[in-house]
């Protein structure tokens, strides 16, 4: 168990350091790196600047609302304003008149106690009344802890001692049925108990000593009374909410001044630039960070699936996964300086779709274009200067003209089309300008300023679009259209070689860059590539050009040379050939097809010399093989079977049209049945087309010729000029007819000889061996 468990860990250890090492954990990293670059660039623009503001202290910039930002002092104030505003609900409350009545019963027993004992006090023995007699400490002290109920003072409590009590008794008669009536005829509401005290005090005022009404009567009063029409909180608190709800929110929208340079800054100026993240605080704003990592991550998931849809091959390519994300990069970068100039419409939106059409490929200009609109819509977003208007023109216009630049350019990839693809992107913008203003009628969207600046930058997007194209190009060596047409000059280096130092082998490459742009074009794959690739699949035979039949004048240094020895001379140029591509930096696509145009086919005619010189001993046919790989691409295998079927058929001695088309049918067949195609991506109808396309040409290199009749002497007498040139072109014109007839049945003759052998041949010659001829006749 122990053991199994440690061979799993050093399998895993195994696995884990092979996948960094790969294509995929590198492809994995440069993703990440683009992620971090793109949200830092992101955070630069949303990102608030700090603020070191005080309250009633004078600002010395003005300051701009970066989002729509709601002013909450000023909003909170005019809220409680309206609640306070709405009148309270009550409900009834039984019971209450009995609650007063009874509470003011034991009120005022208190105060008749108190009032009993005064008169005790200032009665003497003989039973008279002494009104002015002078209370002692102790009896006041005393009077005071008869008291319950009631809140008196000193002089309160002097005057109840004082009282008389006929004067005392008509107190409490008169208040208990004031109360009473105001029970009854009237509600107390809560928080209108003062009203309903005062307005009984009034009642009895008239009827009743002064002293009573002003200093008794309130006090009781105020310790009895109770509202019998309450308050339900709920109800009011929730039309009090309604209130404030109905209040709109004072809102600062984006763009707009929050404080003037040289105004004085109040508290709700303040706690709006603290809610914005811009007042200079510990506290930061972290809903901007987790925003704009959310709509990088977005943005980054929706590039992938889109490359997955589109461009699978592209997440393993170091080189073209590199291009997309640093031009993601770049467009990204362009967008965050725009925002520094004074219109965010001068952001270079086509940048990516014109770019990435042109370096990769139309579909990887639909794939950056969708990316990058999210990517601008959140810069422009971020921006104090935009609105919501901007952000939906900006998303429009880079959807609309991304799709109409790739449109425009695919297929096309002349460097002055990739200009004019600004004016179209500039045409699209300024319709789309159009729309949205006669679709929204936003008033606050300038027409013909806006317009102005969206031209500027689609002309930016195709300049800088052409200015980078050639860098891209060159650090990346990719095999773009304009980059194929250069290295398809004639006065390339290697092409100049060729045409020097081996002459046949230039003059063949050029037929089969012919058949292959032909049959590329048939088939819709890259006609520039393939031309390209068929021009230099050969140039490894530089390094001995004279070991190749098409190089030699009468001497083949073959026949002194040991087979393996010269089956690994030929097979070797594909190798070398490739050597050379890289040292003369093309793009890798065309050292693919000098590696693959031949495949593993065998040198069949060293294999036979080896075999008559073995004297029996076995001799092994993969030594004599090409050591591939098999083509992969369409491009390489179209290379492929143009370089053996040219060949094959300029061996011919009689190429007549239905010759040529069975040989280049029993060529394509032989491949088929040695495996030579079986990597890659054609199908049989794609075989047909490029079978029909090699036919076209070849057709139109090995047309039938008329043999001119010889003239032994030819004269020119004077003053007949003209009359006997005519007349001996008439002879040829009717040489041609008489003998084209003649001609053509030797042809058909010929060529039905041909085929009736090619239709017999040797039990001998399978599949493996009629490849491995056409090879030699390549060769």
């Amino acid at each position: 168990m122990t053991e199994n468990k440690a061979e799993k860990g050093r399998n895993f250890r195994d696995s884990f350091r092979k996948w960094l090492h790969s294509s995929q954990s590198t492809c994995l990293l440069m993703i990440l790196a683009a992620f971090l670059i793109i949200l830092g660039l992101l955070l630069c623009v949303c990102t608030p600047r700090k603020y070191d503001l005080r309250v009633n202290s004078i600002s010395h910039v003005t300051i701009d609302a970066t989002k729509d930002v709601i002013d909450k002092v000023t909003t909170e104030q005019l809220q409680n304003a309206a609640a306070e505003q709405v009148t309270p609900n009550y409900h009834y409350k039984q019971g209450v008149k009995e609650e007063v009545l009874t509470s003011l019963a034991d009120a005022f027993q208190e105060l008749r106690s108190i009032q009993q004992y005064g008169l005790t006090l200032r009665t003497d023995e003989n039973g008279q009344l002494i009104a002015d007699r002078p209370f002692s400490e102790e009896e006041i002290e005393y009077a005071f802890s008869m008291v319950d109920i009631l809140e008196l003072n000193r002089a309160q409590m002097e005057i109840i001692l004082r009282s008389d009590t006929n004067e005392f008794e008509k107190m409490v008669s008169t208040v208990t049925k004031a109360v009473e009536n105001s029970l009854n005829s009237s509600t107390i509401r809560e928080g209108q108990v003062s009203q309903a005290i005062n307005l009984i005090q009034q009642n009895v005022g008239y009827s009743l000593d002064i002293s009573f009404t002003q200093i008794i009567v309130p006090t009781v009063l105020r310790t009895c009374i109770k509202p019998n029409m309450i308050i339900d909180p709920a109800e009011t608190e929730e039309a009090r909410q309604k209130a404030r709800d109905a209040v709109e929110p004072i809102v600062y929208l984006q763009g707009q001044n929050i404080i003037r340079e040289g105004d004085r800054i109040t508290l709700s100026q303040v706690e709006m630039i603290r809610s914005l993240g811009m007042l200079n605080e510990n506290d930061y704003d972290y809903s901007v960070y987790y925003g704009a990592s959310i709509i990088v991550l977005v943005s980054m998931v929706i590039l992938l699936m889109m490359l997955r849809l589109l461009l699978k091959d592209v997440l393993t390519d170091i080189r073209k996964l590199a291009v997309i994300l640093i031009i993601l990069v770049l467009c990204v970068g362009s967008a965050v300086l725009a925002t520094l100039l004074p219109s965010i419409y001068i952001i270079p939106i086509s940048l990516g779709a014109i770019l990435g059409t042109v370096l990769i490929g139309y579909r990887a200009g639909l794939v950056l274009t969708v990316p990058l609109t999210l990517l601008f819509a959140a810069i422009t977003s971020c921006s104090s200067t935009t609105s919501f208007y901007d952000v939906v023109l900006i998303t429009a216009n880079t959807l609309s003209c991304g799709v109409a630049t790739v449109w425009f350019l695919k297929g096309r990839p002349q460097r002055i089309r990739v200009l004019l693809s600004g004016l179209i992107a500039a045409v699209f913008n300024v319709v789309m300008i159009a729309g949205i203003k006669l679709l929204t009628s936003a008033e606050t969207l300038n027409m013909v300023q806006t317009g102005v600046w969206t031209i500027a930058g689609s002309l930016l997007s195709g300049t800088i679009a052409v200015a980078l194209q050639p860098a891209f190009e060159a650090v990346f060596h990719l095999a773009t259209p304009s980059r194929l047409l250069e290295i398809a000059n004639p006065n390339h280096p290697l092409m100049k070689r060729l045409m020097i130092e081996a002459p046949g082998t230039y003059h063949h490459s050029i037929i089969v860059a012919n058949l292959a742009e032909a049959a590329a074009d048939k088939i819709g794959a890259n006609a520039y590539l393939a031309r390209a690739g068929a021009y230099y699949h050969d140039i490894g035979k530089l390094k001995r050009p004279g070991y190749f039949s098409e190089n030699q004048h009468g001497t083949n240094p073959h026949e002194k040379t040991d087979p393996y020895i010269s089956a690994a001379i030929l097979t070797s140029h594909t190798k070398d050939g490739a050597l050379m591509a890289q040292k003369a930096h093309l793009p890798p696509e065309i050292q693919d097809i000098i590696l693959q145009h031949h495949g593993v086919t065998p040198v069949m005619f060293f294999y036979h010399k080896a075999l008559q010189l073995s004297d029996g001993k076995h001799v092994d046919i993969n030594d004599f093989r090409y050591s591939g790989p098999k083509p992969r691409t369409r491009e390489a295998s179209i290379v492929m079977m143009a370089d053996s079927i040219e060949a094959a058929v300029r061996s011919m001695k009689d190429p007549t049209p239905k010759a040529i088309d069975q040989y280049i049918e029993r060529l394509i067949r032989g491949k088929l049945e040695d495996g030579q195609l079986s990597e890659c991506p054609l199908s049989l109808h794609d075989i047909d087309e490029i079978c029909s396309a090699f036919s076209g040409i070849l057709k139109g290199v090995y047309h039938e010729r008329i043999e001119y009749p010889k003239v032994e002497k030819y004269a020119v007498q004077p003053g007949t000029k003209t009359s006997q040139t005519v007349s001996e072109d008439e002879s040829v014109k009717n040489t041609e007819k008489s003998s084209d007839s003649d001609q053509a049945n030797e042809n058909r003759n010929a060529a039905e000889k041909k085929v009736n052998a090619a239709e017999k041949p040797d039990e001998q010659n399978n599949a493996v061996q009629e490849t491995g001829r056409e090879a030699e006749s390549a060769d």
